[in-house]
């Protein structure tokens, strides 16, 4: 008996018998795999799934969603996280990156507003830290100022 998996962008679900993934009455483009191959392919080249497909992307892969394709990917942040990371402050950097790591995945899953969501806070916390190095500077600077100035008393 073959168990399948099926994707939906995001997630794999199963294993499922041939009976229980043709009851989940999956679109054509929904992404399939048998246990026994590492391929994914899209459900309509599956033979013995057809007949079974539903009338509704049920659990179609977002990535062919013809939604997404007119709107342009949210600003990522990577670049800039990894610049406040090595030279300003390494704990809101790293919270930059994995925000930023997240924009184009969800993305490419279909998640536009879960990748508008994952820029946001990539451009908070990449800001935040810029800004908290920019004023440890100026603090820094200013206590120099002062030390050099009582030194000269």
């Amino acid at each position: 008996m073959k168990n399948y998996y099926y994707s939906d962008g995001l997630t794999t679900h199963g294993p499922f018998s041939l009976e229980e993934l043709r009851a989940k009455k999956l679109s054509r483009n929904a992404m399939v795999r048998v246990e026994s191959s590492e391929k994914w392919l899209p459900a309509e080249q599956f033979p013995e799934l057809e007949g079974s497909f539903g009338e509704e992307p049920v659990a179609a892969s977002p990535i062919y969603s013809r939604e997404t394709a007119n709107v342009p990917m949210p600003r990522t942040w990577f670049v800039e996280s990894i610049l406040v990371t090595i030279f300003c402050c390494l704990p809101f950097g790293i919270a930059g990156i994995v925000n930023a790591a997240r924009v184009e995945t969800k993305y490419n899953c279909g998640d536009i507003a879960g990748a508008q969501r994952s820029s946001e806070e990539a451009g908070k916390w990449t800001q935040i830290g810029f800004w908290i190095a920019v004023a440890g500077f100026v603090i820094y600077l200013a206590f120099l100022a002062v030390v050099f100035a009582l030194d000269r008393y």
